[in-house]
This record gives C-alpha cells, structure tokens and sequence, in this order.
C-alpha cells in the first residue's frame, strides 16, 4: 500500500474515532451517575430503567471500537511526525499516549454502568450509595485518561513546531489543550472538549497531507530469462 493511502486511511480512522467516542460516552452516560449529589430516587430510576440498560450494553464494545480506530490513526500520525522531525523517537510516544487515555477511558465507562448491568439480573438490589463510589470511581479514571490526550497534543505540537509547519496561534492553542488536558480534574468537561476538536483539527491535516503524499511508483516485474540464457554455455575445448 503507498503511503498517500495509507495516511487517508488513517485519517478517516481517526474522523470515524471521534464519533464513536462521543457516542460510548453518552451511551454510558445513560445509566452512569457523575454528581453524587443525585437523589436517591433518580439514582435508582435510572438503574432500573430496561431502555436505559439496553443502551448501555452497547457503550464499551462502542468505546473499544473508537479506541481501536484512534489507535490507527495514532499510527499513522507517528508516520507523519518522523517524517516531520527525521526520526525523532520522541514521535513514538503517539501511540502509547492514545493506548494511555482509551485503555482508562473504557475502564471508566465500564465502572459506571456496572451497577445498572448488574441490575438487570434479579440477584442484585442496587445500592444508591455503592453507584456513587462507582460513579466517582469512573470519572477519575475517565479524567485521568486526559493525561495520554495532553501528551499526544503535546509531542505533535513540539514537533510540529520544530518543522515550522504550524502557524504561531496554533502552537499556542494546542500548549493551551496540552495544559487542560493534563488539569482535567479541575478543568471538567472543557478538557474533553477541546481535545476533540483538536483531534478534527489533527485528522484535517493528516487528510491534507495525504493528498500531497505522492504515490509510490509502480515496481515492474522481474522479466524471467530467456530459456537460453538460463542454460550454461558449453565448454570450449581445444584440439
């Protein structure tokens, strides 16, 4: 596969990542309780809710296949970012950092909506005071997963940097991401937000990139030798 092709591919992964994000979260967010300050009641209404559980079953297999798409496209941005900086290792921290925030964002999601899974079963009498810790428990992890986020921002950033290939005002607005991924724990729901809209910006410029990647040229096949060439010539002999 050349590697215009390759990069769209993983743009498009990483397009397709966002929006399935965004939809395991929401899913989650369904039966999932972040404010403990929530009734007790309308804890319980929404546990016990069958339309609700059923959409929920759907958030971590959705969560796992973001995951996976942002993953690809992580890939395809390390590919982007050596041939930026020549082969600066600091670009293979792409990857892990994207593992970093999926691996403990689908940890998160699943703590909270435990309790409205085992819920649906007649062998488990919900605790509203046990969903609040699982709750809480889920956020902090979601929140934590922030930090990959800031460091992926971070390494493409510096690097972009270095190349020139960024204008100044979008050096700085990716350090101000970088900075309310990595306070996620007091910045709320803005870090998340602006991640993700520098993730379309990033999944733009991937896009633009492999339209200017030329293909790669066409390998002829190896013309197989003629049938007399392949026979060894006869020795000479002398008289």
């Amino acid at each position: 596969m050349d590697g215009s092709r390759a990069l769209r591919r993983a743009g498009w992964a990483g397009a397709a990542s966002i929006v399935l994000l965004v939809v395991g979260v929401a899913l989650g967010y369904l039966v999932g309780v972040d404010n403990p300050g929530m009734s007790d009641a309308a804890i319980l209404e929404r546990l016990n809710d069958d339309a609700r559980q059923a959409a929920a079953g759907f958030a971590p297999p959705v969560l796992a296949a973001g995951v996976a798409l942002l993953l690809w496209f992580s890939t395809g941005l390390r590919r982007v970012l050596d041939r930026l900086s020549g082969g600066d290792p600091l670009a293979h921290a792409t990857v892990p950092a994207a593992a970093l925030f999926g691996g403990l964002t689908i940890t998160g999601v699943s703590l909270d909506v435990s309790s409205a899974f085992a819920a649906w079963s007649d062998e488990f009498t919900a605790d509203p005071n046990t969903v609040r810790a699982l709750g809480m428990a889920g956020q902090v992890l979601g929140l934590t997963g922030l930090i990959g986020c800031g460091v992926l921002v971070a390494v493409t950033t510096r690097i972009t940097q270095q190349a020139r290939v960024l204008p100044t005002w979008a050096v700085w607005v990716s350090y101000a991401v970088v900075v309310l991924c990595l306070s996620g724990f007091w910045s709320g729901g803005i870090a998340s937000v602006a991640f993700a809209l520098w993730l379309i910006g990033a999944v733009i410029a991937m896009l633009r990139v492999a339209r200017q990647t030329p293909p790669a040229p066409a390998v002829p096949p190896h013309a197989a030798p003629a049938p007399d060439a392949a026979r060894t010539p006869p020795t000479a002999t002398s008289d």
